[in-house]
């Protein structure tokens, strides 16, 4: 059996991505299962730092995050029962639903998020990496929109309490068009 310190280091982990808006859904995208996804928030969503609960298929999360750089998240992440996650959702003060489609593109695999309920429409995409060289030298493929890393945490503010409409005038205030993905 792993020692409570084992455990807790062999969770903790530090996250390389870049994150993209989607112009349009790959050809052969429903070749792949989306994996529903939903996230609650304790406290403001989108804050360096960040405590969550997450469904993710038939697995439960409790997340805590905490910013190193833009992109780079420190992320400490606890196991919990489904009676737990249920729990804790009526705790949140937000929440919201996606489904997620994981992608092969090269040696990646794009993380490929579509937006369910009040947000249906907006799809973004996120491509994590071993090292800050591949990241950087990552070329997204054509149906990769624009690039929204820098601005991803801040753009996603209370995103269980938006619509689209909304998230499109913020996307707007930043020079940025959103167009629905269907």
């Amino acid at each position: 059996m792993l020692s409570e310190r084992y455990y807790l280091i062999f969770m903790k982990q530090t996250e390389r991505e870049r994150v993209f808006l989607v112009k349009e859904l790959p050809a052969d995208i429903n070749k792949y299962t989306p994996i529903p996804i939903g996230v609650g928030d304790f406290f403001e969503s989108n804050s360096a730092d960040a405590l969550k609960i997450k469904q993710k298929g038939d697995k439960y999360y409790l997340i805590k995050k905490e910013t190193n750089t833009t992109h780079k998240r420190m992320e400490h992440i606890i196991d919990i029962k489904q009676g737990e996650f249920n729990a804790l959702a009526k705790c949140t003060v937000q929440f919201h639903r996606k489904n997620r489609y994981l992608y092969p593109y090269g040696n990646y695999v794009c993380e490929i998020d579509c937006y369910l309920d009040r947000l249906d429409g907006y799809v973004r995409v996120e491509v994590e990496f071993d090292n800050d060289k591949d990241m950087l030298d990552f070329t997204p493929p054509e149906w990769f929109g624009a690039e929204i890393t820098e601005i991803n945490h801040e753009i996603h503010e209370n995103l269980g309490t938006v619509t689209f409409d909304q998230m499109k005038e913020r996307y707007r205030q930043r020079g940025i068009t959103l167009e629905k993905v269907l």
